[in-house]
């Protein structure tokens, strides 16, 4: 071969090699074009339609990814981590929170916020709205099987990441274009991008939700109870450990709950606390079996607020378990008789006198308890007579109480657990006490009360400057007496001995005729106290027909 001929040889190839360079040139640049045009005309738009006049780097372009429907964004998830440490989950499948899982969806969210073609300031509102709807979502702390419902908000919820924004933005925009292309077509292929909130609360607020709450997640050890059944018979119910909260460790299980396994909803949280066993109590329980005293009343006087008074204070000792040795007291038990417990008004003995305040009544629930008490033949520690007689039992029958000043109290002086029961029916009042019967079937008791003296009620005669002139109010009209209350025992059927229970002294209370005499003058005043010296009621009369009044000013518009 000549020289010449190898020459256009080489010469035809070096041609070919520039004429493949430059194709694969040309292809190079129509490539990086179509990237260009992929990554730029999205941002310009959603730059031209952005209203809050922030610029396109602020703000997160939109990839359609196709999904399935699935609330809340769940599906298989790839969890990776982020530079900046916030979780990024790769969501294959499931839809977000518009409901509508047929639609193309976009591709990056914050929690189960769509943020896709947010700018910052949206992005950040979102976050603030969504934080705010989780403070609502109920947290239920359990100590044993004692539990208190909170929020999630009561706790002081909150984020830690706070980049988390900028993550978001940052997704699909590092790195050289092409690594940008790249990362928008994984988007594509794996789907939405969630990007986890590091949720925390305060440890303040969980010490305070913790103190205010102390009471409903600590208890004492309850042992056995017993319910009293239709028939009579009696149940055993089951006894509680008492429940301890270490404070210290349930503020961190809290914190560390949030910090790690909470991602909104209603939650739950085992709090760290110890227990101490109740004591077993059934074997004295099961004593209680028969009926040892009972006693009843009639309550339904007409006073509405009196009744009410009556039913409330008996509701309060229903039910009481008093063990061998174990005093009973009644302020106890009642509690205060006030408005914020729900007493009303009712009449009571003051300054020799009829008034009303607040649980008047609740000394008729203490008498009839007292008459059960010795019919049961339990030993009386303390009883007080009322002031003057009272029209439901007979004298040295009653028990009064006033807060502060007199109680009822007795023991249980048998061997066996006593139960209590109060029955508050037709408008009448009964109390019946039930325990172990130890007393010889063919002993029974009865009371008798003795009258020693009586004083008659006397006529006074008083002015009320506050009342209209010319009315006159009567009250009061109660005898005095002196009584004696004896336990009479019979053995089948004979009186074999009796014994004095109490001595007890009730006052005079005499009547009282009450003279309105507002606006009188003086003369007429004068002329009606000389009448009430005389004592006579027609004289009073006569001095007030003739008498007069000061006529108050009246101004006329």
């Amino acid at each position: 071969m000549s020289r010449k001929t190898e020459h256009k040889k080489t010469d035809r190839r070096e041609r070919m090699e520039r004429k493949r360079r430059l194709i694969a040139g040309v292809i190079a640049i129509i490539l990086a074009l179509l990237m260009i045009v992929t990554l730029v005309l999205p941002a310009m738009a959603a730059e031209n339609t952005d209203n809050t006049g922030e610029t396109g780097a602020d703000t997160l372009n939109a990839v359609a990814v196709s999904s399935s429907s699935a609330e809340n964004l769940q599906g298989t998830e790839a969890v990776t981590a982020s530079s900046s440490g916030t979780a990024i989950r790769s969501v294959s499948s499931g839809n977000d929170n518009s409901g509508n899982g047929n639609q193309k969806k976009y591709g990056i969210y914050i929690d189960n916020i769509n943020v896709t073609n947010m700018t910052r300031s949206q992005m950040e509102k979102a976050v603030e709205t969504r934080l705010k709807e989780l403070s609502d979502d109920v947290i239920v702390l359990h100590a044993g099987d004692n539990q208190v419902r909170t929020t999630a908000g009561a706790l002081g919820l909150t984020y830690t990441n706070k980049d988390v924004v900028d993550e978001a933005l940052s997704i699909g925009k590092k790195g050289n274009i092409f690594k940008r292309f790249l990362a928008e077509r994984q988007l594509e292929k794996d789907g939405p991008i969630v990007l986890d909130l590091d949720f925390a609360v305060s440890r303040s607020n969980v010490s305070t939700v913790l103190a205010k709450n102390a009471n409903a997640l600590n208890c004492s050890p309850q042992s056995n109870g017993v319910v009293l059944n239709d028939d009579n018979t009696f149940t055993l119910t089951p006894g509680k450990a008492g429940v301890a909260l270490n404070n210290k460790a349930s503020v961190q299980k809290i914190m560390d709950y949030f910090a790690s396994d909470w991602h909104g909803g209603e939650g739950g949280i085992t709090l760290e606390y110890s227990t101490t066993e109740y004591a077993d109590k059934s074997a004295e329980l099961s004593k209680i079996t028969d009926l040892l005293g009972s006693a009843t009343t009639g309550f339904q006087t007409g006073d509405t607020n009196h009744d009410t008074n009556v039913r409330l204070a008996a509701e309060h000792i229903n039910g009481t378990v008093l063990y061998p040795g174990e005093e009973f007291s009644a302020e106890k038990v009642i509690g205060p008789t006030t408005k914020e417990y729900g007493f009303l008004p009712g009449d009571t003995y003051e300054n020799g006198k009829v008034v009303e305040s607040y649980g008047g009544g609740v000394c008729q629930t203490t008498t009839t308890l007292y008459d059960a008490v010795l019919a049961a033949e339990l030993k009386v520690t303390e009883r007080h007579n009322h002031s003057y007689l009272v029209s439901y039992v007979e004298p040295g029958l009653d028990a009064s109480i006033s807060e502060g000043l007199m109680d009822f109290r007795f023991e249980n002086n048998t061997s066996a657990p006593i139960y209590i029961q109060a029955v508050t029916k037709n408008g009448y009042l009964t109390f019946n006490i039930y325990g172990q019967e130890t007393r010889d079937a063919d002993r029974t008791i009865s009371f008798e009360s003795r009258t020693i003296s009586t004083t008659d009620v006397e006529t006074e005669y008083e002015t009320d400057s506050s009342e209209p002139y010319g009315s006159i109010t009567v009250s009061g009209g109660i005898q005095g007496v002196e009584a004696e209350l004896y336990k009479e025992i019979y053995i089948n059927g004979q009186l074999d001995s009796e014994e004095l229970v109490n001595r007890s002294s009730y006052s005079m209370m005499p009547f009282t005729y009450t003279i309105g005499t507002e606006n009188a003058d003086s003369e007429t005043l004068q002329a009606i106290q000389a009448a009430i010296a005389t004592g006579d009621l027609a004289t009073i009369q006569s001095a007030v027909g003739n008498g007069s009044i000061v006529e108050s000013d009246v101004i006329e518009n």
